[in-house]
């Protein structure tokens, strides 16, 4: 028995036709787009950290808290995220950030980490992320510290930082 298409038939077999094209072209277009990125270098590229300019700040009264900053780039193609610092020159160092209270004071909090996005850049500033550690009183101008950045997927990276006097009206 040859049963003859009817409207509904018909109907349901052209809604399926064209769902099953839609869902061929969203794949077609995935595998594009994931084909670019392989091309382009991106897939499975993992983090790739390097710290361009490290400096601590000597405080003004020897031997108290100061703030060392890095530029860290991320040239690789995953994020990285900073876990935690610590220096020779000090027993305690920490990661903070910058924040503002309601009475416009400002003062540093533990942060924590600092992500380092894929294919960018994190400056640390006096505005933002630093390292907060006690100053060694023995500290002078151009004295190097030494500095073990623990990165989540870069693992540790140790750098020198030169010490450098604050200066009034100068960025550190």
């Amino acid at each position: 028995m040859n049963n003859p298409p009817t409207p509904g038939r018909v109907r349901r077999a052209r809604e399926a036709a064209g769902t099953g094209a839609v869902v061929a072209l969203a794949s077609l277009a995935a595998i594009g787009c994931l084909s670019a990125w392989t091309t382009a270098g991106y897939a499975g590229s993992p983090a790739k950290i390097e710290v361009r300019e490290a400096r601590v700040l000597l405080p003004v009264i020897p031997g108290q808290n100061t703030n060392a900053y890095f530029r860290v780039a991320n040239t690789g193609g995953a994020p990285d995220r900073l876990r935690s610092a610590t220096s020779t020159g000090s027993s305690a160092a920490e990661l903070t950030a910058h924040r503002m209270n309601t009475a416009n004071g400002a003062y540093r909090e533990r942060s924590g980490s600092v992500d380092i996005p894929a294919k960018g850049e994190v400056e640390m500033s006096p505005h933002g992320s630093a390292v907060t550690l006690r100053a060694d009183p023995s500290w002078r101008p151009g004295d190097c510290v030494t500095f073990t950045l623990d990165f989540q997927r870069s693992g540790k990276i140790t750098v020198e930082a030169t010490v450098r006097p604050v200066t009034l009206g100068s960025t550190p």
